[in-house]
C-alpha cells in the first residue's frame, strides 16, 4: 500500500514517485507486481478503507501486490517505424 499524508497534487505524485522506485527495484530482484487499486478508484470507499485498515488521516493511494511467479506474456508493440512520421 501507497499512502499520502494529504490530498493534493504534490502528495499524489510522490506516492507515484515512491512507487516507481519500488516497482523498478522489484523487477531489478525478479519480483513481479500489479496494481489492485479498485478499493481506492471508489471515493466514497478509500476512507472507509483507511479506516479499516488503521491509517487515520492518511490517504490510500495504491494497492500493490507483489510476490515471485512465472512471467507474463509481454504487451504488443509497434515497430518504431509504425509511429515515426
Amino acid at each position: 500500500m501507497f499512502i499520502s499524508g494529504a490530498s493534493d497534487m504534490a502528495h499524489w505524485v510522490e506516492a507515484g514517485r515512491c512507487y516507481e522506485r519500488f516497482a523498478l527495484q522489484a523487477t531489478a530482484l525478479g519480483i513481479r507486481n500489479a496494481f489492485l487499486n479498485q478499493p481506492v478508484e471508489v471515493m466514497p470507499i478509500r476512507p472507509r478503507f483507511a479506516s479499516a485498515l488503521g491509517f487515520g488521516n492518511q490517504r490510500p493511494d495504491l494497492v500493490v501486490r507483489f510476490g515471485r511467479g512465472p512471467p507474463m506474456p509481454l504487451s504488443m508493440r509497434r515497430p518504431v517505424q509504425a509511429v515515426l512520421v
